[in-house]
């Protein structure tokens, strides 16, 4: 038996063995068949999986308005579906998982989505309820992020003291209470979209290719796309005290921000591209960008850092 096929052999079997957490963080389910119609679940089952539910719209209704651009994760267009809309539809390049150590794009967007509507609800809930959702004020560790997460579930809600067992005074020691969200982008819900549509769009709406850095992205008319409904938010100032509560916001949530956060990715002081934050059970979540406190709104504007603390100004 040669050498060189004993060195191959070893070579295939410790790639076999080698461990890929992107493609095991991939196969987490992250969609939900269900279509979207009124609130989610919030249970703490939801929120440990958060899946996306299908967009139910109709897409034979699609009218394809204007491209967007794209970016590394996918293309974007300004569409309507019937007579409703604007809306965003962005469609992700990656049909399948790629063996790379990356986030897979349309789980990490879904997941985010998911869970920013779970949250919206639970804040809504809670109100109603007069149940606050309490956090810790300070997190720093991956434990502190699941811990602050799970505060927004059914389950955690209903730990807390109603209003006649605490009276009206402040959030338990060592806890601050959120009671409001910042504007996030509203989400539609999940499609899928043949890869043979993009054939058919008059040459201006088509897709072209988009070079990121050394990648070339593009899409094929033999795949099947996952892609994401949103309401399209207008061009607008980023004010930086609206972005800061949401980075705060963000930030107490439980999410990390990316590696590279760009204000691009920012319109009217909303955030407008998800996979800008990780959550804190998506591959990526980075505890050494979580324990450092919320991304300032001032760094990424490029303008003088405020006076004072900056923490916790989602705590109400």
């Amino acid at each position: 038996m040669s050498s060189d096929y004993v060195e191959v052999r070893v070579a295939l079997q410790r790639r076999v063995r080698r461990r890929r957490p992107w493609l095991e963080a991939a196969q987490t389910p992250f969609r939900d068949d269900a279509p979207m119609v009124g609130p989610p679940k919030t249970t703490a089952a939801d929120f440990e999986m958060p899946r996306l539910r299908r967009c139910p719209f109709d897409l034979d209704s699609m009218v394809w308005e204007a491209r967007m651009g794209g970016g590394l994760d996918g293309y974007v267009w300004k569409v309507r579906f019937g007579t409703q809309g604007p809306f965003v539809l962005k469609v992700f390049w990656d049909a399948q998982p790629v063996d790379f150590p990356t986030y897979y794009a349309p789980q990490r967007e879904c997941q985010n989505a998911a869970l920013l509507q779970m949250m919206q609800t639970a804040v809504e809930q809670a109100a109603a309820a007069s149940r606050p959702i309490l956090v810790n004020p300070k997190p720093t560790t991956w434990d502190d992020a699941i811990a602050n997460l799970a505060a927004f579930s059914d389950e955690a809600r209903l730990k807390q003291p109603s209003p006649a067992d605490q009276g009206s005074g402040p959030p338990q020691e060592g806890f601050c209470q959120i009671s409001t969200m910042p504007r996030v982008k509203k989400c539609y819900g999940w499609l899928t979209i043949p890869g043979t549509i993009f054939r058919e769009l008059h040459w201006t709406l088509r897709p072209p290719p988009v070079q990121v850095d050394r990648i070339k992205r593009y899409l094929t008319p033999d795949q099947e796309y996952i892609a994401i409904v949103y309401e399209y938010v207008e061009e607008g100032e980023n004010d930086p005290e609206t972005m800061q509560k949401a980075m705060d916001f963000f930030w107490l949530a439980g999410f990390s921000c990316a590696f590279s956060p760009l204000l691009r990715n920012w319109k009217s002081g909303v955030l407008v591209d998800l996979s800008d934050i990780v959550p804190p059970r998506g591959y990526g979540w980075q505890e050494k960008l979580y324990k450092d406190g919320p991304e300032s709104a001032h760094v990424l504007l490029k303008q003088p850092l405020p006076a004072g603390p900056v923490r916790a100004r989602a705590c109400t």
